[in-house]
């Protein structure tokens, strides 16, 4: 089907280890985090959204320290947390690295990241009978402000309101046809796509720009290791909408055991999708 496709990934990335997390810092960059799993190491990265470009990658902070992960960036400084241990994995610290560069910026060793905006950053630690919320500097780690616990309520109030911030205002994450059913337009050209085939699980689409991205499962054969579990392959496709017809397709996992939701999803002028856990792509819309 590649060589049928009438459009393609303007950049698609990888390095070493699975995909596991990926977050935009700003509107310049994305940074995320790949492990390594049989060796328990870490790598963390840092691409420009523009064309993919690695800033930061392969990157072994603390020697590839397995119980680290990134909590949060903005366009000059990735955030990340400690785990207490591999059989507790409760946050601790809070630790500022340079998004370009890797390097350590400071590390407060007190608190516990709740989480930040652009020019703001709390934290908090759990007392016997009550949270402490701080604000900390954002450059430096050291405390602005004890919040009062009077206001405890506020601060949960604001870390409420930036996720939604968030949300609303950087991703367009797809619906499933069983909770949001689409114009009858897409539903006919979703319809044509999964027609006579065996698919598992809800539907899931986004329409921008006069296009219909959706993607889906078909059951497969069974595992030959495990002739009763049943493997599932899902499909990406993008339908020009005018036309009704397809311009791209590609399989994000060939074999699944799961149908995992939010595959793909839109921010600004692009769709991002993964691909087999390996590579993270994006396409122009």
């Amino acid at each position: 089907m590649a060589g049928k496709n009438k459009i393609k990934p303007v950049w698609k990335f990888s390095q070493k280890g699975n995909l596991w997390k990926f977050i935009f810092a700003g509107e310049k960059y994305i940074v995320g985090e790949t492990r390594d799993i049989p060796n328990k190491t870490l790598y963390l990265f840092t691409i420009l959204i523009e064309d993919g470009k690695k800033i930061l990658s392969d990157f072994k902070f603390d020697g590839g320290n397995y119980w680290i992960t990134i909590e949060a960036a903005n366009e000059n400084t990735i955030f990340l947390s400690r785990f207490e241990n591999p059989e507790l994995p409760y946050p601790k610290d809070i630790i500022a690295i340079d998004i370009k560069t890797g390097k350590i910026k400071w590390e407060n060793n007190e608190y516990v990241f709740y989480f930040c905006t652009e020019s703001l950053l709390y934290g908090y630690k759990r007392k016997f009978e009550t949270v402490e919320y701080v604000k900390l500097n954002i450059d430096s780690g050291k405390v602005d402000k004890l919040i009062p616990e009077s206001e405890n309520s506020l601060v949960t109030e604001l870390k409420e309101k930036s996720d939604d911030d968030l949300y609303s205002e950087f991703y367009d994450y797809p619906r499933p046809v069983s909770v949001y059913p689409p114009d009858d337009v897409s539903a006919e050209l979703i319809k044509k796509e999964t027609e006579g085939k065996d698919v598992s699980g809800d539907i899931e689409y986004i329409v921008k720009n006069n296009k219909l991205f959706f993607n889906y499962y078909v059951k497969t054969s069974p595992d030959l290791k495990d002739l009763t579990r049943i493997l599932f392959k899902n499909i990406f496709c993008i339908y020009d909408i005018f036309r009704g017809s397809k311009i791209f397709e590609e399989i994000l996992n060939a074999k699944s055991s799961y149908n995992v939701p939010d595959n793909f999803f839109a921010k600004g002028n692009r769709v991002f999708y993964l691909v087999e856990k390996k590579e993270l792509k994006a396409i122009l819309i």
